[in-house]
Formats: structure tokens, sequence, C-alpha cells
């Protein structure tokens, strides 16, 4: 479905206008060309940023006892488990979206970040559409090119780094949407196993531990993020 305008199509929460406005609006340099990325899918019924603007910019809206209790549910849904922490104690923490990552000549667009005085989290949002692929130009898929620029920007700031991929179904689930879409699925597990092959495709890239890097990537829904996303509006 494609919508009258934009708003339509978000969820704003009260006096955010201006900020949807300059989301939906920004820029990135592709193809050698500077292009308004997020404008053109802002009516689409199928937009992945305007479900995570719609989600993310509510949540960092809220008092920060809501906020804090909310991210440790998001941690616990997207690893099975609760985290070895508490944002509660946790400084410095910040909700971002569509903010830009660099750590030398590699940068990369998240859709939504989390980052503390000593955690960064990279949510990667898939909803109908599949993981970006490597190509001729690009030599890593979507998500080893977030897991390279993660790592890299988690070292340069003594950071603990965190990935999340956000998609349409638990990750036993994908297959039932077909092969071309369940390609994000069995390219995270093939790295969730924090084998050899993960470690080839970290290579030029200063990390700690390749099991902790594999242990440290987690599967969220958006039906998990909703949830979340509504018993902290609704507490």
């Amino acid at each position: 479905m494609k919508y009258e305008n934009y708003k339509r199509n978000h969820v704003i929460y009260p006096n955010r206008e201006k900020a949807l406005d300059e989301f939906v609006n920004s820029t990135a340099f592709i193809n050698d060309k500077v292009v308004r990325h997020k404008l053109k899918n802002s009516i689409s019924s199928n937009s992945e940023d305007a479900l995570t603007w719609s989600c993310f910019d509510v949540l960092r809206q809220l008092p920060k006892e809501k906020i804090n209790i909310a991210l440790d549910e998001i941690m616990e849904d997207a690893f099975g488990e609760k985290a070895n922490f508490l944002f509660k104690d946790e400084e410095d923490v910040k909700i971002e979206i569509g903010k830009n990552y660099r750590s030398g000549k590699d940068s990369t667009e998240l859709d939504a970040s989390i980052e503390t005085k000593d955690k960064l989290i990279f949510i990667e949002a898939k909803l109908y559409s599949k993981i970006t692929l490597e190509n001729k130009k690009n030599p890593f898929d979507q998500i080893i090119k977030k897991l390279r620029v993660g790592l890299a920007c988690a070292k340069d700031t003594n950071k603990e780094f965190y990935f999340i991929l956000l998609d349409i179904a638990p990750i036993e689930y994908m297959k039932n949407f077909g092969k071309d879409k369940s390609i994000s699925a069995i390219r995270f597990k093939k790295y969730k196993k924090g084998n050899k092959y993960l470690k080839e495709q970290l290579i030029g890239i200063d990390y700690d531990d390749i099991n902790k890097v594999s242990k440290n990537m987690g599967w969220l829904t958006w039906a998990s993020l909703f949830k979340t996303v509504l018993r902290a509006v609704v507490s």
C-alpha cells in the first residue's frame, strides 16, 4: 500500500514532527550521487525505515526507567536469555536511528543502534526483503559489513560490540518465507557458529575472540519488538 503522505505511515510522538521530517529527508552518498534514500519508500507500508522509526523513536521519548526496562527485554528476546548487564547500570544510554558509523575507510548506516559508555549495539532491520549479498563492488554481505564496521568502531572506542538482526519471524521459521527471503537466516546461522568461515570474513578487523563475536549476535522479531514498545508505553 502507498499512503498519501509519510506521516500516515509513521508513528509520530508528540512534537516529533520536525525530527521525522529530517529523518525522512536525510541523504546518503550512493553510486556517486547524494540521494534522499529514505524518502522514496517513506509512504510505503512495506518500509523498514518507517517501522524502525515508529518503534525506536517512540521508545527513546519515554522516561529513562521505561527505556532501560525495554532495552533489557530487547536483549533478552534477541539472545534467548537475559544479558549479563542491565541498562539501568549503564552510563550515557542513547538510542540512534539511521546513524552512520565509520572506522577508517569503512562506513555503514544503521537502521537503529544503542550506545552506552562501554557498549555498542547494531540493529539491522529487515521486513520482506533479504540481506544485501556480496557482489563485484561489495565483497561482503550485509551482515558481515555490519560486523566489520561495528567491531572496528567498538575497538576504536573501547566498547563491547553486539549485533542484532531484526526480521519478520523467528529464525527457525524463516524457511517458510521462501528460499530468497530465508537467505538472511541461513547466513546468520552460518556466522553464529563462530567458525573458520566467519574468521575469514573478518580478516583485517581487530577483535578479541571469534567465539565472543558469534555469541554477541542475536536474532529479534518485529512481534517481540512491538510488544516491548507497547508494554513500555502503557506501563
